[in-house]
C-alpha cells in the first residue's frame, strides 16, 4: 500500500475542525435552551394629573361655608300696631300681611277707632308701624292721613282740634307740611291751596283763600288768625 504525504493528513485535520465547530455552532442555535431576547413591554402610558388651582380647594371650601352661614329668610315680619286697638304693642304676622291682618292680630279695632281712616288693603313690611286713629282724631302720616309709616306717626290734636302752627305762616311760601299744621287743613286742602297758588301767581290777600276748593266762611276764620300774606 503507497503511503500518503504528510501534508495530505494536516490538510484533513484542519477540515474535520472546523466542520466540527460549524456543527456545534448550528446545533447551539437550535436548541430551546439558547436565551432568547427578553420582550419588551410597551411603554405604560402616563396620565397627567388633574391642573388644579394652587387654591381651589380652599375656593370650594370658602363657597360651601358661605352658603352654610347665609341666613334663611324670616317667614315672619314684625309690626308695631298703635292707636285705637284692643292690644296695641309689637306683633309677628306671616310675611306678605295686610294692614288688616296686623290689626286682627292686636285683637281688633277698639270702640274708640275710626276705621274709615285706615287703609286695610295695604301692604306690610317689616319694622313699620300701623296707627289706627280714634274717632275725631286728625293723623298725618309722611304727609297724608293714613295708618302706615315706618319711622311714626305724627298725632296732630284730639277730639276734632288740631294743634295751631307757633307763628304766622306765609301763603306763597308755606310747604304742604307748614299748611297742614293749620286748623281744618289736611293733606287734601293743602295740595288744594298750593294748586290754586300755583295757577294764579300767589295769593293777594288771607280773603282770597275762600277761592280754594275745600274752604268755606267757617275754615277761612279759623285759619285767618295763623297765616299771612307777603
Amino acid at each position: 500500500m503507497e503511503r500518503l504525504p504528510r501534508g495530505f493528513w494536516t490538510v484533513g485535520a484542519l477540515v474535520a475542525l472546523t466542520c466540527g465547530i460549524l456543527l456545534w455552532q448550528g446545533l447551539s442555535f437550535l436548541s430551546p435552551s439558547s436565551s432568547a431576547p427578553p420582550p419588551v413591554s410597551p411603554p405604560e402610558t402616563l396620565q397627567a394629573p388633574e391642573a388644579t388651582s394652587p387654591s381651589g380647594e380652599n375656593e370650594r371650601a370658602t363657597s360651601t361655608t358661605q352658603l352654610d352661614a347665609a341666613p334663611a329668610p324670616s317667614d315672619e315680619i314684625v309690626v308695631h300696631v298703635a292707636g285705637a286697638v284692643k292690644n296695641p304693642g309689637i306683633v309677628r304676622i306671616p310675611r306678605g300681611s295686610r294692614v288688616d291682618d296686623a290689626i286682627r292680630a292686636a285683637g281688633g279695632f277698639s270702640s274708640k277707632a275710626d276705621p274709615d281712616l285706615v287703609n286695610l288693603a295695604q301692604p306690610l313690611e317689616d319694622g313699620v308701624q300701623v296707627y289706627v286713629p280714634r274717632k275725631g282724631e286728625s293723623v298725618t302720616v309722611e304727609g297724608r292721613v293714613g295708618s302706615i309709616s315706618p319711622g311714626g306717626v305724627t298725632v296732630r290734636g284730639s277730639a276734632g282740634r288740631q294743634e295751631p302752627p307757633a307763628g304766622k305762616i306765609n301763603l306763597n311760601t308755606a310747604s304742604a307740611a307748614q299748611l297742614e299744621s293749620l286748623p281744618g287743613v289736611g293733606p287734601a286742602t293743602a295740595r288744594a291751596i298750593l294748586d290754586y297758588r300755583k295757577q294764579n301767581g300767589g295769593f293777594q290777600s288771607v280773603d282770597e283763600l275762600i277761592e280754594v276748593r275745600g274752604i268755606g266762611p267757617k275754615k277761612l276764620e279759623q285759619i285767618r288768625p295763623y297765616v299771612v300774606v307777603r
